[in-house]
């Protein structure tokens, strides 16, 4: 917290409204919380927008703080739009969000009552925050800690709207003393720099690098909540090199950390595995499973690496890397469902790969079989592990990607279709007429499904009436089946 704020400070962009417009719906909105004597603040990304000099005359939704209780801002909103709040998220029991039909579209409202909290930091004491400067301190971030009241003026008492001009990350709090205070704040600075992709502010990253091995008193299950925030936030690889830059990688991942300078001791003769690793993350859908295996696929290259014939070799690393992972998982406490999903997407990163388009429907059917429910992760995988400078070589990866995933929609659409054929149908054949087990036999199946479809036959029926017509019209019977 700035040494000059402070409580009850307010900084104004101007008289009035200061140039600040607000969208009809939004002014109804402030006053009729106005008129029942309540304040209301607009904060969330609608305040940084006007931060910005960004309008919201067209925006879809708002983030609202108000002095009163939930079930006040229950009653205004029906009040005003008869509209009730939708089922509130168990991780936000305390915000309600309400959608406002209007002709243009559906306008989504989320309004939470003033926060009266704050962290149990012995910095905090004595500062007597109260109301929506109290409000704002919760917000852990100065870029989240101002809003704008009905009329306009804003309310930053942290310095946010600068901090959001430089792109800086910093706590409320101060730096000097916050991460010995509250060591889980080394990780919730990551969260916030891979949010919203901006660099931590100096003093941020030097009291960081400090205070690192404070990281090894966090509780494991914080380890595992932060760090997938950190994996799925937007900018992944700027959270990722900020814990490495600071050095908590180290204290928590040091299997990842050790891939940092690794192609360096190569001479370069292979690519900056840390640099595709972020790149990997960069790209991989935002799901924790993905992530976590983008993050890991690569670690047990640095204990498999070969040069043979000045080539680099790195046999069996996605083993190690799997290897190395169960010990990841065990460490930050990853629920045993997920941690199997990841070992299996880091096991087998390199199956997909295989791919070619002169595979026969059944190759494709034996990997839908033999992967199963890892199908569609592995594909998503394969698709950022795409890191590669060469244009051709990366459209071509897509191209054959694309047309493998269509290949398995369309056989796993006609699997799903029930065959108008008696399940045993092929060893019935088989019995009949003395075939032996192979193609003859498929192509008997498919003059079958061929007739039913053109209407020559009817489908349902029972074996001896397919068999039948099927000697009607084998060789001797007048007509070739």
């Amino acid at each position: 917290m700035k040494d000059d704020v402070e409580a009850g400070s307010v900084n104004t962009n101007g008289t009035g409204a200061g140039g600040v417009e607000y969208p009809e719906i939004l002014r109804t909105v402030f006053d009729a919380f106005g008129e029942r004597s309540v304040q209301a603040y607009l904060i969330g990304p609608r305040a940084r927008d006007l931060a910005g000099s960004h309008p919201i005359l067209e925006s879809s939704s708002f983030d609202l703080t108000v002095d009163t209780s939930l079930a006040d801002v229950e009653s205004a909103f029906w009040d005003l739009f008869q509209v009730a709040p939708q089922e509130a998220k168990e991780d936000r029991p305390k915000l309600l969000t309400f959608k406002v039909p209007r002709p243009a579209g559906t306008i989504t409202f989320n309004v939470g009552p003033f926060r009266n909290y704050l962290p149990p930091l012995r910095s905090l004491r004595g500062q007597n925050l109260s109301g929506i400067i109290l409000d704002l301190a919760t917000r852990e971030v100065t870029i989240q800690a101002f809003g704008y009241d009905p009329h306009g003026n804003l309310v930053d008492p942290f310095g946010g709207t600068a901090d959001l001009a430089e792109k800086l990350v910093r706590p409320v709090f101060p730096v000097d003393t916050i991460f010995r205070e509250s060591a889980s704040w080394l990780l919730k600075v990551a969260r916030y720099v891979a949010r919203y992709g901006f660099e931590p502010a100096r003093e941020v990253r030097q009291a960081a690098e400090r205070d690192a091995p404070s990281v090894l008193d966090v509780p494991r299950d914080i380890w595992h909540k932060e760090m997938e925030k950190i994996l799925c936030g937007a900018h992944p690889s700027r959270g990722l090199q900020f814990m490495a830059d600071t050095r908590v990688l180290s204290f928590m991942l040091p299997e990842v950390a050790a891939l940092i300078a690794f192609s360096e001791t190569a001479g370069g003769q292979h690519k900056d595995i840390w640099q595709h690793t972020k790149q990997v993350v960069q790209n991989a859908d935002a799901s924790p499973v993905v992530r976590w295996a983008a993050l890991c696929h690569d670690i047990g290259k640095v204990w498999t690496r070969q040069v043979l014939h000045d080539k680099v070799h790195f046999f069996r690393h996605e083993d190690m890397s799997a290897l190395l992972f169960e010990g990841i998982a065990m460490r930050f406490q990853v629920p045993s469902d997920q941690s199997a999903r990841v070992h299996y997407i880091i096991k087998n990163h390199s199956r997909i790969n295989l791919y070619r388009e002169d595979w026969t429907d059944s190759a494709v059917r034996r990997l839908i079989k033999e992967v199963g429910e890892f199908l569609d992760d592995l594909i998503a995988f394969s698709r950022a592990d795409l890191t590669s400078k060469r244009v051709e070589r990366i459209e071509m990866v897509r191209s054959l990607l694309t047309d493998l995933q269509i290949r398995i929609l369309e056989i796993r659409e006609a699997d799903a279709q029930v065959s108008p054929l008696p399940k045993d149908i092929g060893n019935a054949i088989m019995a009949r007429f003395g075939i032996q087990p192979g193609p003859e036999v498929g192509r008997l199946k498919q003059r079958l499904l061929a007739a039913i479809e053109g209407g020559e036959l009817a489908g349902g029926q029972d074996v001896d009436a397919y068999l039948s017509w099927l000697a009607d019209r084998l060789p001797g019977s007048g007509e070739e089946p």
